[in-house]
């Protein structure tokens, strides 16, 4: 008895479903610098999404209730400097998302988080800084066209939100189009 337990305890642990690869970005030069975006435990058409680091895999949102989601959208994006985009229906009332570089002179990926009515539709990256421009579509809590997302390079969880009825100015800045508006 107890080695038909065993039998089939190993059977129904081998075909649990392993987690499946999204997407791989390199966000700089060295190995170190890539990230992995992974996601597993179906239900329906929801997953639980983790961000993976080397060998370090952590749900998106800090636990796996806030980190299942779904119509999620990940892009890796830039030339010179490369991140990592994500958004997708997860807990919050909006879609919630964010923007993952590696600033040159930063020993660890940098994230901005955001959470709107609209997918982004531009970033903007600078050695230093990154801008994420929302379309507001007149929804929301401004009545300006844009919100727009600033991440400053070892500031930490300072980010600031701000709404602007023009694009930002793009000297200094590598621009780039998002995809899934």
């Amino acid at each position: 008895m107890k080695k038909i337990f065993c039998v089939i305890a190993m059977c129904s642990a081998t075909s649990a479903p392993a987690a499946e690869l999204v997407l791989t970005c390199k966000l700089g030069p060295r190995p170190s610098q890539s990230v992995a975006v992974v996601r597993d435990l179906k239900i329906a058409s929801t997953h639980v999404y983790y961000l993976q680091h080397g060998k370090v895999r952590t749900p998106f949102f800090g636990s796996l209730d806030n980190s299942r989601g779904s119509f999620v959208h990940v892009q890796c994006v830039g030339a010179k400097q490369r991140a990592l985009i994500v958004s997708g229906e997860f807990t919050a009332n909006a879609l919630q998302g964010f923007a993952i570089t590696h600033f040159p002179e930063s020993d660890r990926p940098e994230r901005l988080e955001f959470a709107e009515k609209n997918r982004p539709m531009r970033l903007y990256l600078a050695p230093h800084e990154m801008l994420l421009v929302v379309a507001t579509g007149g929804f929301g809590e401004t009545d300006a066209k844009y919100i727009v997302y600033r991440h400053v390079s070892g500031r930490g969880e300072q980010d600031e939100a701000q709404g602007k009825n023009e694009l930002p100015s793009s000297p200094g800045f590598d621009v780039l189009n998002l995809k899934g508006r």
